[in-house]
C-alpha cells in the first residue's frame, strides 16, 4: 500500500473524533455541509434501497453551484449518543469527504504534505491551547486509506513551487516557529522578532529565491549571539502607539457587528460587551466616542496585562503556532510576507484582546475560554468578511514598521 510523507504537530496522531466527549458537536452545527459526488453515488446505489433513499432525501443538488449539499442541520444521521449513524452501519468508508477531514487542514508540498487540526473543533483547541511544553512537530507515513479516503478526499491543489522551493519554505516554518516558542522573550517581543525576521525575507524575495541568503537568514535568527545581541536591538526600535492601536481594534470591533454568523448575536455582543466594560468604551456629552481617551484607560490597565500575559504565555504561544502553522503564514492568499503576516497580527491581537477581557471579567475556566476560541476562529476560519475589513485597512496603511508599533509593546 503505498504511503505519503506527512509534516505536523505531534498532536495531530493523537487526534481522535469522539461525539460522547465533544462539547460543542460539529454535527450539530449550522454549517453549510457539502456531500461530495463520489460520496453521493455510493449513497445511492446502498442496499437495501430503502436505506438509499432515507439517505438522499437529506441531501439536495445545487445547480447553480454543481455540489450536492446535506439539506438538514443538525445533521440528520447524529445518533443520541452523538456519533454518525451511517459509520455505525455502514462504516468509515462510507464517511463524506467533508466528515472524514474534518478538523484536520491539509496543504501539499509535493514531495510531501502538512496537516493541522483547526480550532474550531474543541477537542482539538483543548489538546493545542492547554499543553505547557511547546508544540513539537514530526515527519510520519500516511497509508492511502487516510491520505486519500479511498480517492474521495481530493488532496488541496499542490503549491505552484518547486522542490527546492517547498524545502525552503519548510526552513522557515521551523525558524518562525522557533521565534514563537522563544520563552525567555514575552508574546510582543517574539511578535517584533517575526516582523524583523519577515521584512527581511521579503528583502531576499525581492531579488529571488536564493537558497544560500534565507538560510543564512535563519542561521542568524538561530544564534544565541544573535539572542542576547541583536534581539534587544530589535526590541528598542519599535515605540508602541496605544492611540494607534486602539483606533485599529475600534476598526476591527465595528467589523463584527455586520458578519455573517451562524452563532446567536448574543455571543457577539458579550464578547464586544466585555472589552467595552473593561476600556469604559462610551460616548461623551456630545455623543463621541474618543479614541484618545480609550487608549489611556487601555495604558492604565498595563499592569493588569503585564499579568495576563504572563500568567496565560502558553496557550497565547500555542494558538499563535498553530494558526501561523495552519494557515500558511507568511505566504497565505499569495500576499507578499509583509502583508501576509500583518493579516496574521491583526487576527491575533483582537484574539488577544477578547482573551483579555474575558479574563477580566472573570471568564477564565477552560470552559469559557475554550467557547470564546470557538466562536472567534468560527469567523475568521468559515467567514471572510473580517478578513475582507483586514485587508481593507491594510490598502490605506502599507507601513509594515508602523503596524508593528501599532500593535506590538516591547
Amino acid at each position: 500500500m503505498e504511503k505519503y510523507l506527512y509534516f505536523q504537530p505531534e498532536y495531530v496522531s493523537r487526534f481522535k473524533c469522539d461525539g460522547l466527549k465533544c462539547p460543542n458537536n460539529c454535527c450539530e452545527r449550522p454549517w453549510v455541509i457539502i456531500i461530495d459526488k463520489k460520496t453521493y453515488e455510493q449513497y445511492s446505489r446502498m442496499e437495501p434501497p430503502e436505506a438509499a433513499k432515507e439517505i438522499c432525501s437529506h441531501i439536495e443538488y445545487n445547480e447553480p453551484k454543481e455540489k450536492y449539499f446535506l439539506k438538514d442541520r443538525p445533521c440528520p444521521f447524529l445518533t443520541k449518543d452523538k456519533l454518525c449513524g451511517i459509520q455505525l452501519e455502514y462504516g468509515e468508508n462510507f464517511l463524506s469527504q467533508t466528515c472524514a477531514i474534518y478538523p484536520r487542514t491539509t496543504h501539499n508540498f509535493g514531495k510531501f504534505f502538512e496537516r493541522a487540526l483547526t480550532l474550531t473543533c474543541p477537542v482539538a483547541a483543548e489538546m493545542v491551547l492547554f499543553a505547557h511544553e511547546p508544540m513539537k512537530f514530526e515527519f510520519v507515513e500516511v497509508p492511502e486509506k487516510i491520505h486519500s479516503n479511498g480517492g474521495k478526499i481530493d488532496i488541496p491543489i499542490k503549491m505552484p513551487i518547486s522542490n527546492l522551493a517547498a524545502e525552503l519554505m519548510l526552513e522557515i516554518q521551523i525558524a518562525l516557529i522557533s521565534i514563537l516558542q522563544e520563552r525567555t522573550l514575552t508574546i510582543d517581543q517574539r511578535l517584533i522578532v517575526l516582523c524583523f525576521f519577515v521584512d527581511r525575507l521579503e528583502e531576499i524575495y525581492s531579488r529571488g529565491m536564493d537558497a544560500d541568503e534565507q538560510r543564512k537568514l535563519i542561521a542568524a535568527y538561530e544564534s544565541k549571539k544573535f539572542l542576547t545581541e541583536q534581539v534587544p536591538l530589535m526590541i528598542q526600535s519599535v515605540s508602541f502607539d496605544a492611540t494607534k492601536f486602539i483606533g485599529l481594534m475600534m476598526e476591527m470591533f465595528e467589523s463584527f457587528f455586520g458578519l455573517r454568523s451562524g452563532r446567536p448575536p448574543e455571543e457577539i455582543r458579550l464578547s464586544l460587551g466585555r472589552v467595552t466594560d473593561l476600556l469604559q468604551i462610551k460616548p461623551d456629552k456630545n455623543n463621541q466616542i474618543s479614541i484618545s481617551a480609550i487608549a489611556a484607560n487601555y495604558e492604565r490597565l498595563a499592569g493588569a496585562r503585564r499579568k495576563f500575559l504572563a500568567e496565560y504565555s502558553t496557550f497565547l504561544e500555542n494558538y499563535l503556532v498553530n494558526e501561523l502553522f495552519l494557515n500558511l503564514y507568511p505566504w497565505k492568499d499569495h500576499y507578499r510576507p509583509s502583508r501576509s503576516l500583518s493579516v496574521f497580527l491583526i487576527e491575533y491581537k483582537v484574539f488577544e484582546l477578547f482573551v483579555f477581557a474575558a479574563t477580566q471579567a472573570g471568564f477564565s475556566g477552560k470552559d469559557d475560554l475554550l467557547k470564546l476560541v470557538d466562536w472567534y476562529t468560527s469567523e475568521i476560519d468559515h467567514g471572510d468578511c473580517f478578513k475582507e475589513k483586514i485587508f481593507a485597512y491594510l490598502e490605506e496603511r502599507k507601513d509594515f514598521f508602523e503596524l508593528m508599533e501599532t500593535l506590538l509593546e516591547r
